[in-house]
């Protein structure tokens, strides 16, 4: 059963939408164990220095470990997800495609290959990771939303409205989903939806006690006269 909570998902308003990278990617490896000693150490030493906030360091560690089990899709999705959280979107995503190479049937593989296309500008790319990504799980909340915002960027609103709707019958208490559509229904300037939806998630963020997201829906709403 798909987690939504395995997924970190946030919102970044700078003229359209960001989904940030799966970070599941990130815990598997803190959590993978390895019957090799020394394998077994360099992870440890790479949860290590991901706490104290050296990514460079911890990549360089993994991909020690990634040489000693080449094979390990989890080893490979996290220094994927670190290139990501670097910036580094071209090495994160030949990261990826290793892990997918190994494991080619791990949604939030496909997921954060969706999300790193969209940073390369690569939207169609993006849109067609999101939707291998729900092809594998149907569940896949996040990747719904990451298909809606890239439909929506396309000018498919159909396609886009369809993916929200997805996502909200599979959780109607995700902020986030209200968040998105609502803001597309702005976009389009279809005031009477976009305060709708933006009403929905701002109760859904205070319920939550989630300031951050009050405050951003709150500034469309009164951009909206809401």
């Amino acid at each position: 059963m798909y987690k939504p909570t395995s997924i970190v998902l946030s919102v970044v308003l700078l003229g359209c939408f960001s989904l940030t990278i799966p970070s599941v990617a990130h815990a598997q490896v803190l959590v993978a164990q390895g019957k090799n000693p020394e394998l077994k150490q360099l992870l440890e030493e790479g949860r290590r220095l991901v706490d104290t906030g050296d990514y460079g360091g911890a990549i360089a560690v993994y991909q020690q470990a990634a040489r000693l089990d080449a094979k390990n899709a989890k080893i490979h999705s996290g220094i994927g997800y670190l290139y990501a959280q670097q910036g580094n979107y071209q090495a994160a995503l030949t990261a990826y495609r290793r892990a997918i190479g190994i494991n080619p049937n791990n949604s939030d593989f496909y997921y954060a290959v969706g999300y790193i296309k969209a940073n390369l500008g690569d939207t169609r790319g993006a849109k067609e990771g999101y939707r291998r990504a729900i092809q594998l799980n149907r569940n896949n909340v996040n990747a719904y939303l990451g298909l809606a915002v890239t439909q929506s960027r396309m000018g498919d609103y159909t396609a886009a409205s369809w993916a929200y709707q997805q996502a909200i019958d599979l959780d109607k208490n995700n902020a986030q989903t209200y968040e998105l559509m609502g803001s597309m229904y702005k976009q389009r300037r279809q005031a009477k939806q976009a305060n709708s939806l933006l009403q929905k998630a701002r109760d859904l963020y205070k319920r939550r006690n989630d300031s951050d997201g009050v405050n951003r829906v709150e500034a469309m709403l009164r951009q909206l006269g809401g």
